[in-house]
């Protein structure tokens, strides 16, 4: 079995400068297991750029706000010496160092540890700004599904 035939993978940010905030599509989680958000970022100048979840009712971000409980988080902050991920303290968030290197983030999120009963299933990642045009970010979503399938459904859609 393939990756693609066994997870759902989504473009959330494409390529793009962090000169100015980033705010990534979103996906609705409710026939998904568990999500991960992958997040690479190339930082010619550094910055303490900031990474964070959020979740709405809708795709459209209906209601948008931070994640309510805190889901692990993995971290490169220099992918130039390996491709090891250290664990962090879980959060809804995580911030970069403020060093020049290329680094990759990672969230593992259960869609349990949404809001639920609010009405909140969607996921979104935002990026801070850096200031920095020549700072770059890009990110994906991995979804596990709940239906297996050759053409899992939309996650883009409500």
């Amino acid at each position: 079995m393939t990756l693609v035939e066994k997870y759902k993978v989504v473009q959330a940010v494409e390529p793009k400068t962090t000169n100015a905030a980033i705010i990534g599509a979103y996906v609705n989680l409710k026939n998904v297991i568990n999500a991960t958000v992958v997040v690479n970022l190339t930082q010619a100048v550094g910055h303490a750029t900031v990474i964070s979840l959020y979740q709405a009712k809708d795709v459209s971000g209906t209601d948008a706000k931070a994640l309510s409980n805190n889901v692990p988080v993995w971290v490169n902050e220099d992918v130039s010496l390996g491709d090891s991920l250290l664990r962090k303290t879980d959060g809804v968030s995580y911030t970069v160092a403020n060093t020049a290197k290329n680094k990759q983030v990672v969230f593992h999120i259960d869609p349990a540890k949404f809001d639920i009963n609010e009405g909140f299933t969607c996921l979104n990642v935002r990026i801070g700004a850096s200031t920095q045009a020549t700072n770059f970010a890009c990110a994906e979503f991995i979804l596990d599904s709940k239906y297996a399938g050759d053409i899992p459904s939309s996650v883009v859609v409500d």
